[in-house]
């Protein structure tokens, strides 16, 4: 249960082979008369127009305040802006694309909606694919809106296969609610380098038979999944929990707090397949609303496959409601790898 596809953080890097993709990927549409298309690393001075038309969602670029809200946003997560692409048609710039890379080895590419002609966009997604596979990145990943049929065909056309349709939720946490009461013979562990490997086995345990995203099954390790985890926001060990029943680990809760905000992102609930049916479920879901609370923060958000019924009944029932959706497409980076070989 829980959002288990990729985080939004990224390191900062020094961009090493970059000019030689550009001077490859910088060509015309093949239309007489048309003017070239250039495939390159956005400039300085392109940075805040490329975002414009990244933050518009398939609208309107947006205006300058939401652009310069993203900027400061990068600067607090380490996301670096020069790692920003774009595909520019002479005075305008037509598509772009920032990839976010996350400790786990996997990367979230932002991108705007409704991409433009495939030899405008496709360019680019395939220039940052390469890119971040040759600083170690396995799973590329893009968040698209549902009805955009054009970008699905884009991400579909570059090897990305769609995972899993994520329904975000959220719920404000009005007052305090008290401290969950735990059954005889269970205890709260949170995370420490002792129980890391307490908490790696039951995440990963929580997989089987699980309704959330089981198209990632098996794509990444444990220690790469924990790193993802770790860097969903800002991250507090005290507020990752290992419940146990007679030391044995049955669930996991992990929470972080979303940077800037008043927010908690539930960034996975998992529960072992032995102690599902017991009402743990519930158990977890008050003590993330009261934990929401112990941060004086104010608002509960997480993601969740919208086929995940069991899921869903539990975080509706405990007050969380609908705000919108996307769909996962991810691509194995590995596989381009395998094939050259």
């Amino acid at each position: 249960m829980g959002k288990r596809t990729l985080p939004l953080q990224a390191d900062t890097v020094i961009l090493s082979d970059v000019r030689a993709l550009s001077n490859l990927l910088k060509r015309g549409d093949g239309r007489p008369g048309a003017v070239p298309c250039e495939h390159r690393p956005a400039k300085d001075g392109e940075i805040h127009e490329a975002l414009a038309l990244i933050l518009g969602a398939g609208g309107p670029p947006a205006d300058a305040a939401r652009v310069q809200d993203f900027i400061e946003f990068a600067s607090h997560r380490a996301i670096d802006l020069h790692d920003l692409w774009i595909a520019r048609r002479g005075d305008r710039i037509a598509w772009a694309a920032l990839p976010l890379i996350s400790p786990g080895k996997t990367v979230l590419i932002f991108a705007p909606s409704s991409p433009p002609d495939a030899d405008e966009a496709g360019p680019v997604l395939e220039a940052l694919c390469q890119l971040v596979r040759g600083r170690g990145v396995q799973l590329a990943q893009s968040l698209l809106d549902p009805a955009d049929e054009s970008g699905r065909a884009l991400f579909a056309r570059h090897g990305f296969g769609e995972m899993a349709e994520l329904l975000y939720l959220h719920a404000l946490v009005r007052k305090p609610p008290p401290a969950p009461v735990l059954p005889a013979g269970y205890t709260w562990q949170t995370y420490s380098a002792d129980s890391h490997a307490q908490f790696a086995q039951t995440i990963l345990g929580s997989y089987e038979g699980s309704q959330d995203c089981p198209a990632l099954n098996g794509l990444r390790e444990i220690e790469d999944i924990v790193a993802g985890h770790k860097a969903s926001g800002d991250f507090d060990p005290g507020f990752w929990y290992l419940l146990q029943e007679s030391n044995v680990p049955r669930a996991v809760l992990l929470l972080c707090k979303v940077p800037r905000t008043e927010g908690v992102e539930l960034v996975y609930l998992g529960i072992s397949p032995e102690a599902r049916g017991r009402g743990l479920g519930d158990l977890l879901m008050r003590q993330a609303l009261w934990a929401v609370r112990e941060m004086n923060l104010s608002l509960l958000s997480l993601a969740v496959d919208a086929k995940n019924a069991p899921a869903l009944n539990l975080y509706y029932r405990h007050g969380l409601q609908r705000i919108g959706s996307k769909l996962a497409v991810m691509r194995d980076l590995r596989l381009a790898d395998e094939a050259a070989r």
